[in-house]
């Protein structure tokens, strides 16, 4: 199935939810394009000008840069979110190159953007999450050397397992037979943001050490975010799915939110967070979620968790999620047990699940 038919099925399946009224299905057509042409022209001038920042001698000017880099790689991902669910652009060619362009920006462009958005619309359409492999039996297969210092690596919060992925989306053509086709357009890319790189490491040698710490962090936060929206069934490719309806999405699905006086906050994650709102009704522009989600569920709503909830979890759990994977949550009378939510790890709408033919694990040492 192509990426429109997906896309074509939820919206046929959303127009059929009877839980929701005329008034929220009419969000399709309430685009203010004026806001989407402001965020991506603060996306490009953005990113030029915190370039022009880290290069700067001036540590102020580079402490800026590194914060506005953060913020520009972020708001580029959650786009690229945008583009999939075509809430920017009705031409599905500008959705397509826009969409391209950010991923390029973002270093997850070793992917095509068809592919991916396939595999988003897959977890919407199947409520499930999908991996090519399993993170703790890859990590057991490797040597023990490598194994510990992945995991240190993580301990310390450098996102090891994320930049494994990311290799593994960019060398999978030159190493499996699935995207043979894919070889000179990735090796295009390597070169061509190797030699951007190279050329502004000899235009200013701390801008790259710069631009790697805001990478580093821009990682580090989109993983937060990512991890905690789900409880979901993990299925390896190809495996059987069985029927999952509305109550399973919405009892494991969760909205990490800032707390109410800081809710204006959101903003600084394109409203990402309103998760359970963005599944109900797929195509609401991000702009309008927060009204989509008030209009949904009432202010008791358990689904909702704020993040301050979560960062107790995310650092205590950052190397047991690695091994045993997402825990689970307790819905109890006085609310949400999130004891044991330990939260997903290398989840990401910017990594493709695809099959990989050429990785071997060691069954003996799984």
């Amino acid at each position: 199935m192509s990426c429109t038919e997906i896309f074509e099925t939820l919206l046929l399946a959303e127009s059929l939810m009877s839980a929701l009224s005329a008034a929220l299905s009419s969000r399709i057509s309430q685009r203010r394009n004026w806001i989407n042409r402001l965020v991506i022209a603060y996306v490009f001038v953005g990113y030029g000008f915190s370039i022009a920042c880290i290069s700067s001698q001036s540590w102020a000017a580079n402490i800026l840069g590194v914060l506005l880099l953060i913020h520009t790689l972020l708001w580029a991902a959650y786009f690229v979110h945008e583009f999939v669910h075509h809430t920017v652009f009705r031409q599905p060619r500008l959705n397509a190159l826009l969409a391209s362009i950010m991923l390029f920006l973002t270093g997850s462009c070793y992917c095509h953007f068809q592919d991916l958005a396939r595999n988003h619309l897959a977890h919407h359409k199947n409520r499930a999450d999908f991996s090519a492999f399993s993170i703790g039996d890859f990590l057991r297969s490797l040597p023990k050397p490598l194994m510990q210092l992945i995991t240190i690596l993580e301990w310390l919060y450098f996102p090891a397992i994320n930049f494994i992925l990311r290799w593994f989306c960019a060398l999978a053509p030159f190493f499996g037979q699935a995207r043979r086709d894919e070889r000179w357009r990735n090796a295009g890319l390597l070169m061509l943001r190797g030699s951007l790189f190279t050329l502004l490491g000899w235009h200013s040698w701390r801008s790259l050490p710069l631009y790697f710490l805001a990478y580093i962090c821009f990682i580090n936060i989109l993983r937060f975010m990512d991890c905690f929206q789900h409880t979901y069934a993990v299925f390896q490719l190809g495996q059987s799915i069985p029927q999952y309806n509305l109550d399973y999405e919405e009892a494991n699905t969760f909205s990490n939110l800032m707390p109410d006086r800081w809710r204006w906050l959101n903003l600084l994650f394109l409203n990402f967070g309103y998760h359970n709102a963005h599944h109900r009704l797929i195509h609401c522009p991000w702009y309008l979620l927060p009204q989509l989600d008030a209009e949904l569920y009432n202010s008791e709503y358990r689904q909702r968790v704020t993040l301050n909830r979560l960062v107790r979890n995310y650092h205590q759990f950052r190397i047991h999620r690695l091994f045993h994977g997402g825990g689970a949550v307790a819905d109890i009378s006085t609310g949400l047990n999130l004891e044991q939510f330990s939260g997903g790890v290398g989840v990401s709408f910017l990594v493709l699940r695809e099959p990989l033919d050429w990785l071997k694990l060691n069954p003996e040492t799984v």
